[in-house]
């Protein structure tokens, strides 16, 4: 009897450590819950709730491409080139070459505009070029020529050199630098070709856009996958485009899998795009003997005071169609949790070694007592 309340004893005191749990396990909150003064919301991905909580999702109807809708026109406008300061520009009389080119050969395809906006021409003085368009700069010429030396001159102005307004594109494209604007309107796609296209090494799925104080994310590659409209993005004087190398973003586009799979770690977000269903694939899949396909959570950081934890029982086989259409966003996390028979064997797993020691402690008790008896 005395040996069993050893035994006894020594169980009791492994499964009271047991009792603490052999592995971390997920303990979902309710939806709306608090968490250290973060908001925690819960979503069902085998239902489709892919999105955010109402307090963050977009609800504009052009949610596809959030902050980008306000910025998308509806048709491109006809534009009115108006001349500024460092711009080139041609003035021709017909039939009066000397005026035309009044230094030969020696003058450049047109004068430059000062800094300050003004344009000399013969006969016609200093003339307040920045800010016409090049038919009311033909128009004033044309009037000033007239009041002096010539009737009913024959005046043709255009722009030769768009100087004074630009947009910069840097980063990993071809030839970095500026565009100009001129009378046609410029779009995102019109400023990447006008830089030669985007270098080798160039992650277009990171492109961001800054316009004053605000900068725009922009996945170029899955706008042309979703045909969302680029196309009918105007680019504004000054704007800056950035494209980020490859290697750049892997630093920090990455996803996070733990729990019950085959290799735990970080998961690169490939040209930003990365589906759960693939994310669990790259690290190996779910180990088949521990993890509970019920419970596969997906942890996201939405916002300083808010948490959104998305949740998938893929017992269902279906569910993982859901899986695939799962987009995670950098810095996820996703967990599988452990089984109910995964705990179990590892509690017999700690208690077992424990219980062969304390039998066997009890064996060689009585196998001393035995030869101190004499027998």
């Amino acid at each position: 009897m005395k040996r069993l309340y050893c035994l006894l004893a020594g169980l009791a005191v492994v499964l009271a450590g047991c009792s603490l749990g052999p592995q971390m396990q997920m303990s979902v909150p309710s939806d709306g819950a608090d968490y250290n003064g973060i908001k925690v919301y819960v979503h069902s991905i085998e239902k489709g709730e892919f999105a955010a909580s109402a307090s963050t999702a977009v609800s504009s109807a052009n949610s596809d491409i959030g902050d980008l809708a306000e910025l998308v026109v509806d048709t491109l406008p006809s534009l009115e080139y108006r001349i500024g300061p460092l711009d080139m520009v041609q003035v021709v009389v017909w039939e009066h070459p000397e005026l035309t080119s009044p230094m030969g050969q020696y003058q450049p395809a047109g004068q430059r505009v000062t800094t300050d906006g003004m344009l000399f021409y013969p006969y016609a003085g200093e003339i307040k070029a920045a800010g016409l368009t090049a038919q009311e700069l033909r128009a004033e010429i044309t009037k000033r020529l007239s009041d002096k030396i010539l009737n009913d001159p024959q005046v043709d102005v255009r722009v030769t050199g768009y100087n004074s307004l630009k947009a910069f594109v840097s980063g990993a494209v071809n030839k970095p630098g500026f565009v100009p604007f001129n009378e046609m309107p410029m779009t995102i796609p019109n400023a990447i070709a006008a830089v030669g296209g985007f270098a080798e090494e160039a992650d277009p799925s990171a492109m961001q856009l800054r316009r004053g104080e605000k900068v725009y994310d922009i996945n170029y590659l899955e706008a042309f996958r979703t045909n969302l409209p680029l196309d009918r993005i105007l680019l504004k004087p000054d704007d800056q485009i950035f494209i980020p190398t490859l290697s750049e973003t892997q630093k920090e586009n990455r996803v996070f899998v733990m729990g019950e799979v085959a290799r735990t770690g970080a998961v690169n977000v490939n040209q930003g795009k990365l589906s759960l269903a693939e994310a669990l694939a790259t690290a190996g899949g779910l180990q088949a003997t521990n993890a509970s396909s019920r419970a596969i959570y997906v942890i996201r950081n939405t916002s300083e005071a808010q948490i959104d934890v998305f949740h998938l029982n893929a017992k269902n086989a279906m569910a993982l169609a859901m899986a695939e259409r799962f987009n995670l966003n950098a810095r996820d996390v996703v967990y599988v949790d452990a089984s109910g028979l995964a705990t179990w064997n590892r509690i017999i797993g700690l208690i077992l070694p424990s219980v062969k020691g304390v039998s066997d402690g009890m064996g060689a008790a009585r196998n001393i007592e035995l030869i101190m008896n004499g027998k």
